[in-house]
C-alpha cells in the first residue's frame, strides 16, 4: 500500500512537472524565440542537492561534453562556463531556456544588454534569489525598488578616493607578509587560494572597521584554534561557512543539542553580529559628540543611520522603521555582510585564478615586471611603497585582472526580471514583448567570449587590453564596446565595489612581481612545460557554487622565488 502510494505521488509529480514545462514552453514560443527545454527547475532545492552527485557520476563516462543532448548540458549548474558563446552561435542573440520553474530568456546583443541594465525599474533584480544573503538584515541586494535608492546611496558613499588609498596601503602590507611566508616554503605553497582569502579578509576588516590584523598563513590557520571571542576569527568562520548560514539561520545553530562543530559556526555568527553592533554604537557615539569617527566604511554607513530610531534600539531590539534617505541598524548589518560576501570572496577568488594563470605564463610575469620597474624608477631603493595614485599607471597589472575576469568571472549570471507589466526589448529589427515576471539573463560569459567582439576569445591574453598611445609613449587600456564586458554589471545597479577590487588586485600584483616570480612546482621527473599545462588545465576545471571556483587548486603547487 505504501509502495503504491509512493509510486502514485511520484507519477502525479511527474505529470505536474511535464504540464508546467509545456505551459512555460508555450509562453516562450509566443515570443518567437528559440526554445531549449530542460526537465528540472535549476533552482529546485532537491535538484541543487542531487546535481553535483549526478555530474560526478557522469564525469566518469567516456563522453565528451558536447556529445550530451541539450536537455542534459543546460541542466548543469555550470553551463555558462562550459558553453561560453556557443548558445549565441547555435540559437541566436536571444533564446529561452525553459524549465518547469519558468522561462529564462538569454540575451547576447550588446545594445539590448545595455538597455536591460539602464532600465532598472523595468528589468528588476529578482530579489527572491538574493534573499538568502539577508543573514543579518536587508541590504542593497535584497530590497525592492522602493528601498533600493536609499540603500545604494548609503553603500556607495564610503567608496571614495580616501578609502582607495587605505585599501592600497593595507593590501601592500598584507601582500608583503604573505610573500615572506611564500618564499620560505620548501615544498611549494600549500594553500595559495586560502592565503589570498586571508589577505583579502584582512584588507576588508581594516577598511570596514579599522581593525588591522597580521597575516596568518594557511598552514598555521588550519592548525590554529579559532576563537569566537575574536572579531577576526568570527569573520573568518562566517565567511568560510557562509553557504551553511544561508541554508540554516544562525539562531538555530546555537542550541544545546546542536553538534559542537555546527554550534561553533552559529556562535561565530552571533559573535560577529555583536562585534558589528559594538562598532556601530562606538561610531554613533563619536559622531554624536562631533568627532570624525574611525574613518572606516562603517563610519560612513552610520552617518546614514536613522538616529532617532537608533536611540530606541539596543542589541536585542533592531530598528524596523525606515525613513527616507536613512538606514536602520539591521539594514547596516545586512549591508556590511553583503559587502563582505560580494567583495572579499569575489576578489580573492579571482586572484587565485590570476596566480595560477601567471604561473602557467612566466612571459606575462616578465611583462608585468617591466611595467612595475618603470613605475618605480623614481623611487629610492629603500622605498618599496607605491602610492595609490600610481594605480592608474599600472595598466598591465590592471589588464591581467581584467582579462582574468573576462574568462573566469566569479559571478557568471546577472539575472533580471521583467516588472509587473509587459516590457518590450528591441534586438536589431525584432521587438520582443516580454511577459511580466520573466527572468532575463544578459549572457555574461557568452559576451565575454564572443568572437564577434574578441579575437582568440578563449585564449587568456592580457596584452589584448593594452593599446599604444597615439600622443605619447604611455600605454592605454582598451575600453570594450558597451554590452560586451560587464563582470561588475552595468548601469545604475552596477557593483559599488568595482574600484575597490581593482585597487586591491593591482596592489597585490605590484608588490609581488617587482621582486618575485611564481612558478609551478614540477612533480618528480616532470618537465616544466607539462607542469605549466597542469596549471592551465586546473583553471579550466571549475564549478559554480555561489561563485566560480577551481575544483582542485591543491593539485598544482606553486612556489615563489625572489629574483633580486
Amino acid at each position: 500500500m505504501i509502495v503504491l502510494l509512493f509510486l502514485g505521488l511520484a507519477l502525479a509529480y511527474l505529470i505536474w512537472t511535464l504540464l508546467c514545462l509545456e505551459a512555460n514552453a508555450r509562453k516562450a514560443r509566443a515570443m518567437k524565440v528559440h526554445v531549449v527545454r530542460i526537465p528540472f527547475d535549476v533552482n529546485n532545492n532537491l535538484w541543487v542537492i542531487i546535481q553535483p552527485l549526478l555530474w560526478k557520476l557522469l564525469s566518469h563516462l567516456p563522453v565528451q561534453w558536447r556529445s550530451y543532448p541539450d536537455f542534459v548540458r543546460f541542466s548543469h549548474r555550470n553551463w555558462h562556463f562550459l558553453e561560453k558563446s556557443s548558445p549565441t552561435e547555435r540559437f541566436g542573440e536571444v533564446w529561452a531556456l525553459v524549465s518547469p520553474g519558468g522561462v529564462h530568456l538569454h540575451v547576447s546583443h550588446p545594445d539590448a544588454i545595455q538597455e536591460i541594465f539602464s532600465r532598472w525599474r523595468d528589468f528588476v533584480r529578482p530579489i527572491k534569489k538574493y534573499q538568502m544573503l539577508a543573514i543579518y538584515g536587508p541590504s542593497v541586494l535584497t530590497v525592492g525598488l522602493e528601498d533600493w535608492p536609499r540603500h545604494r546611496k548609503a553603500v556607495a558613499a564610503p567608496f571614495n578616493q580616501s578609502m582607495m588609498k587605505f585599501v592600497w596601503d593595507e593590501t601592500s602590507r598584507q601582500t608583503q607578509a604573505m610573500l615572506s611566508y611564500w618564499i620560505q616554503t620548501k615544498t611549494g605553497i600549500p594553500g595559495m587560494p586560502e592565503d589570498l582569502r586571508t589577505l583579502s579578509l584582512n584588507v576588508l576588516a581594516a577598511t570596514a572597521f579599522r581593525e588591522s590584523y597580521d597575516f596568518i598563513d594557511s598552514e598555521h590557520l588550519s592548525s590554529r584554534e579559532l576563537s569566537t571571542a575574536s572579531y577576526r576569527d568570527s569573520l573568518y568562520i562566517v565567511d568560510k561557512y557562509v553557504i551553511l548560514l544561508i541554508l540554516i539561520p544562525y539562531r538555530f545553530l546555537t542550541g544545546a543539542i546542536i553538534p559542537r562543530s555546527l554550534a561553533r559556526i552559529g556562535h561565530a555568527a552571533v559573535s560577529l553580529k555583536g562585534f558589528m553592533m559594538k562598532t556601530i554604537t562606538k561610531e554613533l557615539a563619536a559622531l554624536t559628540a562631533g568627532e570624525p569617527g574611525s574613518g572606516g566604511m562603517l563610519t560612513s554607513l552610520v552617518r546614514a543611520l536613522d538616529q532617532e530610531s537608533a536611540k530606541q534600539a539596543n542589541s536585542e531590539d533592531f530598528v524596523k522603521e525606515k525613513k527616507r534617505g536613512r538606514l536602520s541598524i539591521d539594514e547596516i548589518l545586512g549591508n556590511v555582510f553583503t559587502i563582505n560576501f560580494a567583495g572579499h570572496d569575489a576578489t580573492a577568488n579571482t586572484l587565485a585564478f590570476v596566480m595560477m594563470l601567471l604561473a602557467a605564463h612566466p612571459e606575462v610575469q616578465e611583462w608585468l615586471h617591466e611595467e612595475i620597474i618603470t613605475v618605480h624608477k623614481e623611487k629610492s631603493a629603500d622605498d618599496v611603497d607605491l602610492s595609490c595614485a600610481m594605480f592608474e599607471q599600472l595598466k598591465r597589472c590592471q589588464a591581467v585582472f581584467l582579462e582574468t575576469l573576462r574568462l573566469y568571472s566569479p559571478v557568471t549570471g546577472l539575472p533580471k526580471m521583467t516588472s509587473k507589466t509587459v516590457q518590450t526589448l528591441r534586438i536589431e529589427d525584432k521587438e520582443l514583448a516580454i511577459p511580466p515576471g520573466t527572468e532575463i539573463f544578459p549572457l555574461l560569459l557568452g559576451m565575454h567570449t564572443d568572437p564577434r567582439y574578441w579575437n582568440d576569445p578563449n585564449v587568456w591574453k592580457p596584452s589584448r587590453w593594452i593599446i599604444p598611445s597615439e600622443t605619447s609613449h604611455e600605454e592605454e587600456l582598451l575600453v570594450p564596446q558597451k554590452g560586451t564586458y560587464f563582470p561588475w554589471s552595468e548601469g545604475p545597479q552596477n557593483c559599488t565595489g568595482k574600484l575597490f577590487s581593482q585597487v586591491e588586485a593591482v596592489a597585490v600584483l605590484a608588490r609581488l612581481f617587482r621582486d618575485h616570480r611564481i612558478f609551478v612546482k614540477p612533480e618528480s621527473g616532470e618537465e616544466e612545460s607539462h607542469a605549466r599545462k597542469r596549471a592551465r588545465d586546473c583553471v579550466d576545471d571549475v564549478n559554480y557554487n555561489l561563485l566560480l571556483k577551481m575544483n582542485h587548486p591543491e593539485r598544482v603547487r606553486l612556489e615563489c622565488r625572489q629574483i633580486n
